[in-house]
């Protein structure tokens, strides 16, 4: 058996307030660095008897609330995929079935919905003015599963005709002549729309751009 000493950074209770880690001690020799927030879960107190099989329990406890609390503080930071936080895990060690309890953890608090972040992703770029391929890279390169992400952009560009949406992204970029046209469908094509979108987008501007004033409607 070993005695367990808790040692809090600073001193009084401010100091606790203030700790970002807490060191856990066995018989005076250093064992664990733990956030406060992960000794509230691992049910150890100060003066305890620790043995083999509860010491191999607590850095199970400590590892399984450190990737918990891990995926809760990236997603709060940023919205993510499921693929994008398992990278992350992966790349901080964390073994695989901790980082499945933790994803799963994160996903039945609604954290982490890959549906609702494809949506809100391919929303975005047609909002953005961005063609769907380029939206369809955007979610492949987060990681959104091919089932998720046909369902967003089903949803956010449904049946639109595409040299529309190529020719409201174009806006008032010039297209008066035959180099004008080739950056603008160059353009255009970077934004996801394909060439023959483009083109005829570009065409049916510069159709619209000739007509007078008094035989536009």
């Amino acid at each position: 058996m070993a005695r367990l000493t808790i040692e809090h950074d600073g001193d009084g209770e401010r100091g606790r307030r203030r700790a970002r880690s807490v060191a856990l001690r066995l018989d005076g020799k250093a064992w664990l660095r733990v956030e406060p927030d992960a000794l509230a879960e691992i049910g150890a107190a100060d003066g305890d008897e620790i043995d083999d099989a509860r010491r191999i329990a607590i850095e199970e406890a400590v590892a399984r609330t450190r990737a918990r609390l891990f995926v809760v503080r990236s997603l709060a930071a940023k919205a993510q995929s499921v693929s994008e936080i398992e990278r992350k895990l992966a790349a901080r060690d964390v073994p695989e079935a901790l980082a499945r309890e933790a994803i799963a953890a994160a996903a039945g608090y609604g954290y982490l919905d890959d549906a609702e972040l494809a949506g809100r992703l391919a929303r975005g770029m047609r909002g953005r003015g961005y063609g769907r391929r380029r939206a369809e890279q955007t979610l492949r390169a987060r990681g959104i599963g091919a089932e998720h992400a046909q369902a967003a952009l089903r949803d956010a560009y449904g049946d639109e005709d595409e040299a529309e949406l190529a020719r409201a992204a174009l806006a008032r970029r010039a297209v008066a002549d035959d180099a004008a046209r080739r950056r603008a469908v160059a353009f255009l094509v970077r934004r996801g729309f394909s060439a023959g979108a483009a083109w005829q987008a570009v065409r049916e501007e510069l159709a619209a751009r000739r007509e007078p004033p008094h035989a536009r409607p």
